[in-house]
């Protein structure tokens, strides 16, 4: 399976070209496909260009994918940097109006088996990301940044 990751928890100032809006990633989801892509896991982001896992733009961003490439697996992150405290990333799962088919949960971070509960609930599907702590990559900067 060949899955691309149509963003990251990178800013716009870090990458000019970065896919931010449903718009920016409906067009790198079209081109992602077309090169192959089997599955698209994605980060929603707010207003700001910051990660969330609020309910509006999880469900503009997952309705916009699944739009443009139909029958395309569509995931979304639920890094801890994006919603303080894993309670409230729970509850912010729980209040998902538009569901993605996975979620990717970070073993490493607190409360992970809390939010993958949370997931499993709503029929959702856990990708496990595990940090490998190999010298020269950090995990990935805890909220606030």
């Amino acid at each position: 399976m060949l899955q691309v990751c149509l963003n990251s928890a990178r800013s716009r100032g870090e990458c000019f070209h970065l896919p931010v809006t449903p718009e920016e990633l409906t067009a790198a989801a079209r081109e992602a496909v077309a090169a192959g892509a089997e599955d698209i896991p994605m980060h929603p982001k707010d207003g700001d260009g910051r990660d969330t896992l609020e309910a509006a733009p999880v469900a503009a961003a997952v309705s916009a994918v699944r739009a443009a490439v139909p029958g395309i697996p569509v995931g979304v992150t639920t890094g801890a940097w994006a919603t303080a405290g894993p309670r409230a990333r729970a509850a912010q799962v729980r209040a998902w109006t538009v569901l993605p088919d996975h979620a990717s949960v970070n073993w490493h971070e607190d409360g992970a088996a809390h939010v993958s509960a949370a997931l499993l609930d709503r029929g959702i599907g856990i990708e496990v990301g595990v940090y490998s702590g190999t010298p020269g990559r950090a995990p990935p900067p805890r909220w606030p940044r």
